[in-house]
């Protein structure tokens, strides 16, 4: 590019990124990027000859991680990448976020995205191509990369893993998220993830139950307790950084009743998911098994209509446990009174203390990330 082409391409540049959408601002006010940098960053992400402003976000494979919240107030950081591998879950568990979004898709018809292996090249060369700085990257927050069917079909997430470990100065830290771990321990997977090329990764494997019962209730198309946990064990044997996530918590009974205020959780038609003895043992044998941290959050439960199991199993408790404080909606969903969330989030806290084992909440985990 001649000298004065690139001078106005740039100055054109800089006068977009001052449009941006209040939300995606912070971006470019980090002082952590170069102007080049904060450049680089807006002609990867956002359109350059927009149709309206604020600039819409461009249709990518790598996206921000939660595009849609507000970083003056969740990612001040910067960056953040997430990779969703395929639309909708097979696992279709009733109290997960995401059905709040798009039920039609998320276990009734989960599916691969067309041309998946050219646009996630694109992407990755693009971010190469453009000099966008390295972030770290999520594999994934609203699918599970590891899904049977879908994986075993189209092994899009080995193919990823893959191009990733080629460009893995692209990325700081890489998170794998699955609650199917257990695919991750056949030979194809296990000597991709253990290359040196690839490192540092770590798999955070979720599995909020010790036993099987509640699983199925809540859970019933996912892998079980055991098929999980034996991954975890097996994974960290091989050398890989595990990490437990006791996600959600569940309303729980072994909260004091001056917390909780609500009535038995029979009454509403649903198992007791984590007892003491239930966190306890799950964080003991992520200790013995190896595992590096454990990490936790209360349930969410999505506001949006769409979200029919999760609000018939947990709205009328959710009201009822506000009855010495005032439930509170965030983010498109409903939570318990924070002395409530509290609760759940120390009692879990208190275990890995007594343990010897890092516990962090998601919310902190995600925003650490370097």
């Amino acid at each position: 590019m001649r000298p004065v082409q690139h001078i106005l391409d740039n100055q054109r540049t800089d006068h977009l990124i001052s449009k941006v959408d209040n939300k995606h601002a912070p971006i470019f006010g980090s002082k952590e990027y170069t102007e080049q940098d904060k450049r680089a960053i807006y002609r990867y992400l956002f359109s350059p000859n927009p149709k309206k402003f604020p600039p819409s976000l461009k249709s990518r494979l790598i996206n921000l991680y939660d595009p849609m919240a507000d970083r003056a107030r969740r990612f001040p950081d910067g960056l953040r990448w997430c990779l969703n591998v395929y639309v909708g879950c097979e696992h279709n568990c009733g109290y997960c976020y995401v059905n709040g979004y798009n039920p039609e898709t998320v276990g009734i018809n989960p599916h691969p995205k067309p041309n998946f292996e050219q646009d996630l090249i694109r992407d990755i060369e693009g971010l190469g191509a453009l000099g966008v700085p390295p972030a770290p990257l999520h594999l994934s927050n609203s699918t599970d990369p590891l899904q049977s069917t879908l994986e075993s079909q189209y092994k899009h997430t080995l193919f990823g893993l893959k191009l990733i470990a080629k460009n893995r100065t692209q990325f700081t830290s890489f998170i794998i998220l699955t609650k199917n771990p257990a695919m991750l321990c056949k030979d194809e997977y296990v000597s991709t993830i253990t290359s040196c090329e690839i490192k540092p990764i770590t798999v955070q494997i979720t599995c909020a139950f010790w036993r099987d019962e509640p699983r199925a209730f809540y859970e019933p198309q996912a892998p079980s307790v055991d098929n999980r946990l034996n991954a975890m064990k097996t994974l960290a044997e091989k050398g890989i950084d595990v990490e437990l996530r006791i996600d959600p918590l569940f309303p729980s009974i072994r909260i004091s009743s001056e917390l909780h205020g609500h009535d038995e959780l029979s009454h509403y038609g649903i198992p007791e998911a984590q007892t003491q003895d239930d966190i306890e043992q799950l964080v003991h044998f992520a200790k013995e098994s190896g595992a590096k941290a454990v990490i936790a959050k209360p349930l969410k439960v999505p506001i949006s209509k769409k979200a029919h199991r999760c609000k018939e199993w947990f709205g009328t408790l959710y009201k009822d446990a506000g009855r010495s404080q005032e439930r509170t909606a965030h983010g498109g969903s409903w939570r318990l009174p924070l002395s409530y969330q509290e609760a759940l989030v120390s009692s879990v806290r208190e275990i890995c203390t007594k343990q010897n084992i890092e516990f962090r909440h998601c919310k902190h985990d995600v925003a650490k990330r370097k």
